[in-house]
């Protein structure tokens, strides 16, 4: 049997009993929030599969973007083209 320093808990102390038990509570929660999170960061199949979900996101982002950049280039290349086309008519028409 060891011998615990600390002041013993009296059978009539409420408050000692219940700050005791609130902090084994407390202890239990925080040791089981530890154990969750290791096991977490050791679950290299789901942590490899959220990688890969975070990469094909990633690059959906970036396809998109790149696509509306296409798309905007050939919208302005098209009124572009437009504008030039009706300014060769204007001058023809004038010089006729």
């Amino acid at each position: 049997m060891t011998h615990d320093s600390t002041r013993p808990v009296d059978a009539h102390d409420d408050t000692g009993i219940a700050a005791v038990e609130a902090d084994l509570d407390s202890t239990r929660h925080e040791l089981a929030d530890t154990l969750d999170e290791l096991a977490t960061r050791l679950d290299v199949k789901t942590r490899s599969k959220d990688k890969v979900h975070e990469v094909k996101q990633q690059a959906q982002v970036a396809a998109g973007s790149r696509d509306v950049q296409i798309r905007g280039g050939i919208a302005v290349a098209a009124v572009i083209t437009v504008i030039l086309l009706l300014a060769k008519r204007k001058r023809r028409v004038n010089a006729a």
